[in-house]
């Protein structure tokens, strides 16, 4: 089975779970990327040609009539590579509906069309056009869309409406990692069986083995640690604020935050005078971020984000989060391996990190069960056994 993806770049670690699926699952992978920087990427957002093990074909990635992105030679490329698969997120699907022939084209050569996306700020059908007048979802920069109560902006709700309806019942099967999926997708038509729940991994199997080299390292229990990109929906700075106010009554508090981004200088700022909270930068060797995360007690997300969830649960961290993208609703469970905070609430981010600095030796247990949903629950070989579910299906459906 061949399968060709669209995407906006090539992020260091989904490389990691692609090049997992071209060698254990027999899958033959190429994907199509910008050749400039992608639109769609997010800022900070780190990406990587290294140790790449499946094709990649760059095209240049232009605005088309409708204002939305998407690649120039993609059919002549499809003709020469024969995919079974054509996997796609946002915004690149909405072409397939304002193209009509574009899914002709697919339909004529036997290429299943497959939807990936993680739609935790989608609406439901029946509530999208209040939600996107209202301003509904956040930015990287942690603000709600601008709201629009103008009969223009009400038709073009309308039309972002029903392209996604379109869309979301011309593709053969839809992959997501949220459980609220077969829901949402519902709400626009689309039948249970064509939705495929995959959770969300990185790489587990090298980052088991990483924290397995490194399992000797001590931890301090009462060193928080983020990793991720800094962007104002990350909230590393109510993270900084709460270490701060932490430490008057735990001297053994620490903060430890790996990453790079638009809001470094103004964290760093921030932080100005506080020996104890230590900026890594953005570190990308495997051993390295394993050695730092190891040497960490828990695992904080304070905003926004997925796979630093994931990453450190392989090194047997307890989590504290709130609401994400919502690879935290299987991970984090509350009061076993981790806790949930409201979210943006300093005083209750505060008293959920000082319940477990309190009893510091329920956070070794924590972590331990941590390490133990990854081994036995969510990793990289149960969402891509589910991933293949959903390539089988849609070849099957064309």
């Amino acid at each position: 089975m061949k399968i060709m993806s669209l995407a906006g770049g090539l992020p260091h670690y989904y490389n990691l779970v692609l090049n997992k699926l071209q060698c254990d699952y027999g899958v033959e992978v190429c994907v199509v990327v910008p050749t400039e920087k992608g639109a769609t990427l997010g800022a900070g957002v780190y990406t990587s040609d290294k140790g790449i093990e499946f094709k990649v074909f760059r095209r240049e990635e232009y605005t088309t009539y409708y204002g939305k992105k998407f690649f120039r030679g993609l059919k002549e490329l499809i003709l020469a590579e024969k995919p079974d698969v054509l996997m796609v997120n946002w915004p690149y699907q909405a072409s397939f509906v304002f193209y009509p022939g574009w899914y002709r084209f697919l339909r004529q050569h036997k290429v299943a069309l497959i939807s990936k996306e993680i739609p935790f700020q989608v609406p439901h059908y029946e509530n999208a056009i209040s939600y996107y007048l209202q301003g509904g979802g956040m930015t990287e920069n942690n603000q709600a869309h601008q709201s629009n109560p103008s009969l223009l902006a009400r038709l073009k709700f309308l039309i972002v409406r029903e392209t996604r309806k379109r869309f979301s019942n011309l593709v053969d099967a839809h992959i997501n990692y949220l459980d609220e999926a077969i829901a949402l997708h519902g709400s626009y038509g689309v039948p249970a069986e064509k939705v495929f729940i995959t959770a969300n991994s990185p790489d587990t199997d090298a980052l088991l083995a990483t924290a397995n080299e490194l399992k000797d390292t001590q931890p301090n229990p009462f060193r928080l640690l983020h990793i991720g990109r800094l962007v104002k929906w990350k909230q590393v700075d109510l993270l900084i604020e709460a270490a701060i106010a932490l430490r008057t009554k735990f001297p053994e508090t620490e903060l430890s935050i790996v990453g790079d981004g638009p809001e470094l200088e103004a964290l760093k700022a921030q932080a100005a005078g506080h020996d104890f909270i230590q900026f890594h930068g953005g570190i990308y060797d495997p051993k390295e971020l394993g050695k730092i995360t190891c040497e960490s007690g828990i695992y904080v997300l304070a905003g926004m984000g997925g796979l630093s969830i994931n990453e450190a649960m392989c090194f047997s961290k307890p989590v504290v989060c709130s609401v994400a993208d919502g690879t935290e609703k299987r991970l984090v469970r509350e009061g076993y391996n981790g806790h949930y905070f409201e979210s943006g609430s300093l005083s209750s981010l505060q008293s959920v990190i000082e319940k477990l600095f309190t009893k510091p030796e329920n956070i070794a247990l924590m972590g331990q069960r941590s390490r133990e949903i990854i081994e036995k629950e969510i990793n990289i070989h149960s969402v891509l056994s589910n991933y293949m579910e959903a390539f089988k299906w849609a070849v099957d459906s064309r």
